[in-house]
């Protein structure tokens, strides 16, 4: 099903929502989901219960083909609600998603207190902290502390991930400092510890996120600066387990880096690029979830297996 189509099953209030996920307007795995979920409840506010769970079905299943390549947290989220809500007993169908919407993010909010008071915990006394690529755990777990730090974030060019912290993160009284990603070799020694999000992770510990990650635990590596990712352990993609690997994810930066170049030299350029990369565990410090820290070597005992896929 195409965009348009999707879009077109979709009640008023939510097509703002959907353009910004599509767009990429609005980043953030987290983010998507909840805007998601708010989509199905509307869905569900406005049509009967056979309209409500084929729209559901039809939006669902195309944010797990698109969003869900890079982010395979959107297919465990979107799988949890979806089974919540085909399990109610509840005649009323607005009523089914509304409680299936309330339970998946009371759970949610219990593990992401749990990531931001572990995060904290070992954060400690440290000064400065790096952050790469827009991560909304990452950003909660940020604002939430008493002390404050110093936060160096490096702008992420392929989808500009790195200003969408400053605001919140400025406004809970740290001192931001704002460069170039290709900066992040000059001032790594300045960094006590780096934090990422993930799009996804695999159970041997590989974490995905925006290209430049890799970068950054090569430099992390090389100068002894510990290298942590903060997830939630919705985001691991257990089908590796079966053979199943992700896709390798590209963009094109024509309308980014190239949007003020003369028409005709644009068009003569190839703007692909790598997107999503991979991580391999063997730079990564740590998983902080909401099971504690957790040495990448250890994750695969901490997700939930599948029987089949």
């Amino acid at each position: 099903m195409n965009v348009e189509n999707v879009r077109n099953l979709l009640p008023n209030e939510c097509i703002e929502d959907f353009d910004n996920i599509v767009n990429g307007v609005v980043l953030g795995a987290s983010n998507h989901i909840q805007m998601i979920i708010n989509m199905y409840v509307q869905i569900a506010k406005e049509n009967d219960k056979e309209n409500t769970l084929y729209r559901i079905e039809k939006v669902g299943t195309f944010f797990k083909e698109t969003r869900g390549k890079s982010s395979y947290a959107i297919i465990n989220a979107l799988k949890d609600v979806e089974k919540r809500i085909n399990s109610s007993k509840k005649e009323n169908i607005f009523e089914a998603v509304s409680k299936a919407k309330n339970a998946y993010f009371e759970q949610n909010d219990k593990n992401i207190k749990n990531i931001i008071l572990y995060t904290e915990r070992l954060i400690g006394n440290h000064q400065s902290v790096l952050l790469f690529d827009y991560s909304s755990t990452v950003e909660k777990a940020i604002c939430a502390l008493k002390n404050k730090i110093d936060v160096y974030i490096p702008e992420s060019r392929v989808i500009a991930g790195g200003f969408p912290y400053v605001k919140k993160i400025t406004e809970s009284g740290h001192q931001v400092h704002f460069i170039a990603d290709a900066a992040m070799l000059s001032i790594i020694d300045k960094v006590d510890l780096v934090f990422i999000g993930a799009e996804t992770f695999y159970p041997d510990g590989t974490a995905f996120n925006t290209v430049g990650s890799d970068i950054l635990a090569e430099l992390c590596l090389n100068h002894n600066v510990p290298y942590y990712v903060l997830t939630p352990l919705l985001k691991c993609d257990i089908r590796a387990l079966y053979g199943i690997f992700k896709d390798t994810l590209e963009t094109d930066l024509k309308n980014k880096i190239g949007k003020d170049w003369p028409e005709d030299l644009r068009e003569k350029v190839d703007f692909k690029s790598i997107e999503l990369v991979g991580v391999d565990s063997k730079f990564i410090t740590g998983y902080i979830t909401e099971q504690g820290i957790i040495r990448p070597s250890d994750l695969f005992s901490m997700v939930e297996k599948e029987e089949s896929i």
